[in-house]
């Protein structure tokens, strides 16, 4: 068998690393990926006329599963889907016996068929159209097999390299110093796509790149020391105070993306569950569950889409990204539905986004280093307002958060718990959430350590307790001195 190197397949709802065979080809919706010997694809735009490098193949979800399809054909036994070239022969020989529709057919998924199959002996090549029915939404996608590419760098195959990352486009070569996030966490019910070496397209920008990928704009940053501030990249304020951050990425240029973490389905019915997946205190995520922002304020999830006071699409825990690779909307008839166990395994994957992303702000070790309780109160600092001076930032708060950091590299951890602490608060939840996170972090300090803390948190605990709700700040008060006895954890509020 011909070498094989490492591929990424990218589609809305499906994302996986595979392997394709030298000398493979697929062709989609005007884009040719031919494997060559050098370990790249050769991609040729039809429109544009036009030839990159690069090892991610962009699809749409059936055409995911017809890829699938074709793979399928044939097991090679290297432990990762292969696309080879005996696949592409067996689906030429499929058509030969008219059982190609049927075959592809099995992957396809909602109303998609197969449609005009055809044969190219002379190019050993096999095509058809997969449609719904909407010319918008359907396309022919084509295979070939055998396909000359000329070699130009060293390739990497499997039997030699069977560790190389899940979701690795190339093997990841960081720079010294970068945080990649590959290996944080060996829960098994942690699902890892581990970091992978991206090239570059016209347009891609360090915003765009962090929304596709759904991380923070830091984490790139950090994984990618080789990028120069003022350069590649810069963040300004503006008189508004929100945080502006540009970048001048340019085509062909290689960066890592850092590594991302799913949660397995069905491995979240209860908050113990989360607490273990997200390595934080059973004590802190219950009362975090109480007083996080939801539309009923009671601590339970809601399960449909709401907006919250900010007017942000929300759902379940206080959740504003996406859901099933689909944005939050509350337009009419975009309002989507979970159950609680969904709204759990969203929180616990929202709390390790949040934990990669503080991580690799704040320094991996200065963050493990510190109590317990330290880490979870920075964590919800993280969850509720970001940790970075980057992408939408407040100034205020880039401001606080490098100051946590220089905390706990000095080992300050009071003086991190007070650095916590967010100015001009508008909403109720925020304020409860800024007296919580300040009391349940002290649990772990020593006596002498959480009196300063309590000390130097006064003022700003006298002031916040005066904008709350009466029934808050009967909860709250009783809080407060259960912390000055030592009583650092559990309390309702309504």
């Amino acid at each position: 068998m011909s070498k094989c190197f490492y591929v990424q397949l990218e589609s809305k709802n499906y994302s996986e690393r595979i392997l394709m065979q030298e000398g493979t080809r697929f062709e989609n919706k005007g884009k040719r990926y031919t494997m060559g010997s050098d370990g790249e694809l050769s991609i040729f735009d039809k429109e544009t006329q036009e030839i990159t490098k690069g090892n991610t193949i962009e699809l749409r979800d059936y055409q995911y599963q017809t890829f699938k399809a074709v793979m399928n054909n044939h097991d090679e036994k290297k432990g990762i889907a292969t696309l080879s070239n005996k696949d592409i022969e067996l689906s030429l020989k499929q058509h030969e016996k008219g059982n190609v529709t049927t075959d592809l057919g099995e992957f396809l998924k909602g109303d998609y068929e197969v449609e005009n199959p055809r044969r190219f002996p002379n190019e050993n090549k096999l095509s058809a159209y997969i449609t719904n029915g909407r010319k918008s939404t359907s396309a022919v996608l084509a295979f070939s097999y055998n396909v000359v590419e000329k070699a130009t760098t060293k390739p990497v195959t499997p039997e030699k390299d069977s560790n190389l990352p899940i979701e690795s486009t190339t093997p990841v070569k960081p720079t010294q110093g970068a945080f990649t996030g590959t290996g944080l966490f060996n829960n098994p019910n942690i699902k890892e796509k581990r970091a992978f070496t991206y090239t570059c397209k016209k347009g891609d920008n360090l915003v765009t790149l962090a929304k596709t990928y759904e991380i923070d704009t830091y984490q790139i940053i950090a994984a990618n020391p080789q990028l120069e501030k003022g350069v590649d990249y810069n963040v300004t304020f503006p008189k508004n105070g929100l945080a502006n951050l540009t970048s001048n990425l340019k085509p062909g240029q290689k960066i890592i993306i850092p590594a991302r973490y799913d949660v397995k389905k069905g491995s979240c019915k209860s908050v113990n569950d989360v607490a273990k997946i997200a390595g934080v205190s059973v004590d802190f995520l219950k009362d975090f569950l109480t007083i996080v922002e939801t539309k009923e304020q009671n601590g339970e999830p809601d399960y449909k889409t709401y907006l919250d006071d900010g007017g942000t699409p929300t759902i379940g825990y206080g959740h504003t990204g996406r859901v099933n690779g689909k944005p939050l909307s509350c337009r009419k008839g975009k309002k989507i539905r979970i159950d609680k166990k969904e709204a759990l395994e969203i929180l616990a994957e929202d709390l390790l986004k949040h934990k990669a992303m503080t991580m690799a702000y704040l320094g991996k070790e200065n963050y493990l280093k510190a109590p317990r309780s330290v880490q979870d109160a920075i964590l919800d600092v993280a969850y509720n307002k970001g940790i970075w001076d980057g992408y939408l930032t407040n100034q205020g708060y880039a401001k606080s958060t490098s100051k946590i950091k220089e905390d706990l590299q000095k080992g300050h951890y009071a003086s991190a718990l007070v650095h916590t602490r967010r100015e001009k608060t508008g909403f109720r939840g925020l304020r409860k959430r800024n007296i919580y996170r300040f009391i349940s972090g002290l649990k772990d300090l020593p006596t002498d350590k959480r009196k300063a803390a309590i000390k130097a948190m006064t003022s700003y605990y006298k002031q916040e307790l005066a904008k709350c709700k009466s029934y808050d700040r009967e909860a709250l008060r009783s809080a407060w001195e259960n912390a000055r006895q030592g009583k650092c954890t559990g309390y309702n509020l309504k």
